[in-house]
């Protein structure tokens, strides 16, 4: 099976190092020389956890949130994806996926608003921002995703950050004794009496910036497969393989 590296331009290029380092999964006295030159351009690389691929002599690092794979040739290390030239499946991709997956599973379900079957066939979770246009249209088509067995759980992301106008909405519409009506009036536009209580709107932002959102909606798949972005309900159910909800009645 063979692998490439497709460099990162910017960020990271070629680093040099002295010669002879070795990466390893152990704190080794030469994968402690090597954050300690990381950490000169790359500060959390303090951090890193050091992992072996199954390409000969390239390792993977995850640091901030992403991952980056190293090969080391005893001179440099050149940071960037790692692709499988067979498959030309994104490894880099993959881990991403995996550990978003592993995240949002671990993510209780009381810190969401939920609609939908209990015993769904499927689920989606949304990092949504109740101001967002994009995220009022994907609302909108909700009753087509449950209608077809699926499951829609929203995790709070207000776009503008903790403390503006709309995480205080999206607090009054979790503080409201029906979250569900709240949240559907106020992504119609419609006000919501303000209201405050203990909630989880700041943890959700800050989880969602853990596994990478930028934008809103932003939607993960039930394999952790994240897509930034709006999406039709006719394709987000096409995609989980269920069906249009249309052609089974």
């Amino acid at each position: 099976m063979k692998y490439m590296i497709k460099a990162t331009i910017g960020l990271f290029a070629a680093i040099m190092f002295a010669p002879q380092l070795v990466l390893a999964e152990n704190a080794s006295p030469e994968i402690e020389r090597v954050r300690a030159e990381l950490v000169k351009m790359v500060p959390p690389a303090a951090d890193a956890e050091i992992l072996t691929t199954p390409a000969k002599g390239v390792y993977r690092l995850e640091l901030d949130g992403g991952f980056y794979y190293a090969y080391v040739d005893g001179d440099h290390i050149l940071f960037g994806d790692l692709i499988n030239t067979e498959s030309k499946i994104n490894l880099g991709e993959v881990a991403k996926s995996e550990r978003t997956s592993q995240i949002i599973s671990s993510t209780s379900l009381d810190k969401m608003i939920v609609y939908g079957p209990k015993d769904a066939k499927r689920h989606i979770t949304v990092f949504t921002d109740i101001d967002c246009g994009y995220c009022r249209k994907l609302h909108q088509e909700v009753p087509e995703l449950t209608a077809a067995g699926i499951q829609v759980r929203y995790l709070a992301f207000p776009r503008a950050g903790v403390g503006s106008e709309s995480h205080k909405k999206y607090v009054s519409v979790w503080c409201n004794a029906d979250q569900q009506t709240a949240l559907t009036d106020a992504k119609a536009g419609k006000a919501i009496a303000p209201a405050s209580c203990e909630n989880p709107v700041e943890e959700t932002y800050l989880l969602g910036r853990k596994v990478g959102v930028e934008g809103t909606p932003t939607i993960i798949f039930d394999d952790g497969t994240v897509t930034p972005g709006y999406i039709p309900s006719a394709q987000l159910i096409d995609r989980l393989g269920l069906g249009s909800p249309t052609a089974s009645n």
